[in-house]
């Protein structure tokens, strides 16, 4: 009592196939289902948060509520907001995820921030900052501490993100066509780039002007698109 403690959900609800109680006449990936499946999943939700006010702890509780990627490729673009890409791929119909941030007396109710970036790899430094632990010594990390945006305050990033995605014919050939992206991505402030491994194929998006990443600027802007595919080329060399 009185020391932090983590309890990470993954719940499975949203993956396919979305099947109701069997009194419900209506199977399989159908829009209906789907809502009833989410209709549910905010049931339990609901029961973990009540769950939560019964232990007297949730004033002293952070409840972080996301997700891993996007939509598949098979509902063609209807679930990813507008945005390029599935899940599957690094545009950002595959990689930008909703956020929902739940921590009475810091975060604001009803409060919106569209500019804070921050992905996985923040959440350690960020959730040690929360707790009032201190980080390792002597270790290089990617994420950096974003805590502060959880708390209504948004942050400027000071690094850049980065991201690999596999791909060969084999296990990673989906999406096909306009969604399907070069296995690396950057995204460093309006900035982000997309390209191979073997250093070819750069795409580059302003997602300040472009969020649907509809022209690519590679051509327009060869000194960004030569830095941010060195930064990212060099961060995969760093890979173990």
């Amino acid at each position: 009592k009185g020391e932090p403690c983590y309890v990470n959900l993954w719940p499975d609800d949203t993956h396919t196939p979305w099947v109701p109680a069997d009194d419900q006449p209506l199977r399989g990936e159908s829009p209906e289902n789907f809502r009833r499946v989410l209709a549910e999943y905010d049931r339990q939700m609901g029961r973990l948060l009540d769950g939560l006010r019964g232990l007297g702890i949730e004033t002293n509780t952070l409840v972080l509520f996301t997700s891993d990627n996007g939509p598949l490729p098979s509902f063609k673009g209807a679930r990813a907001g507008g945005l390029r890409g599935t899940k599957l791929s690094l545009y950002e119909g595959g990689i930008r995820m909703p956020c929902l941030v739940r921590w009475p007396g810091h975060a604001p109710a009803g409060g919106l921030d569209e500019q804070t970036l921050w992905g996985a790899v923040d959440l350690f430094p960020s959730l040690c900052a929360v707790a009032g632990a201190p980080l390792p010594q002597g270790i290089a990390l990617d994420g950096v501490d974003v805590s502060a945006a959880w708390s209504g305050r948004p942050v400027a990033r000071a690094k850049p993100l980065f991201w690999e995605y596999g791909r060969n014919e084999t296990a990673f050939k989906y999406p096909q066509g306009r969604d399907r992206s070069p296995a690396l991505a950057v995204r460093d402030g309006r900035w982000k780039l997309l390209v191979r491994a073997d250093g070819t194929g750069a795409e580059l998006y302003d997602l300040a002007a472009d969020p649907r990443e509809f022209r690519n600027l590679a051509a327009e802007q060869p000194a960004e698109t030569r830095r941010l595919s060195a930064a990212v080329l060099a961060w995969r060399q760093s890979l173990p």
